[in-house]
């Protein structure tokens, strides 16, 4: 009976949580944050390098390539520091809520041992 309460009582708690949307793994003892939102860009191949032999055309072509990729990235860049924001910003609510929450059970359980004390003007 208790295993399948605690069953139970995990799954509610899995299911009220909100979704993340990176991955928070622990790594030798560190904590390591992943996007799982965000899709890298994927490095284009160039035939060339830029080098001070280049022609012309060729330079042009190179850097319209760049370009076109630092856009990617930057766009990846951007989607990242979102969803890592939105994901702190989860987490802390998360805390905060799960930490009032121990603090008021806590409070209650002085109470209930102890009985509520009366306020000043209650006397």
């Amino acid at each position: 009976m208790r295993k399948s309460t605690g069953l139970l009582a995990a799954a509610l708690l899995l299911a009220a949580t909100p979704a993340l949307a990176g991955n928070l793994d622990f790594e030798n003892g560190d904590a390591v944050w992943r996007s799982s939102r965000c899709e890298r860009p994927v490095a284009p191949k160039p035939d060339m390098k830029i080098t001070p032999e280049i022609r012309g055309n060729d330079l042009n072509a190179l850097i319209a390539q760049r370009n076109a990729y630092t856009e990617k990235v930057q766009a990846y860049m951007d989607c990242v520091g979102n969803e890592a924001e939105n994901d702190q910003m989860v987490i802390g609510q998360a805390i905060s809520t799960g930490a009032q929450k121990e603090i008021d059970e806590a409070r209650a359980e002085v109470d209930k041992v102890f009985g509520a004390p009366r306020t000043t003007s209650a006397q």
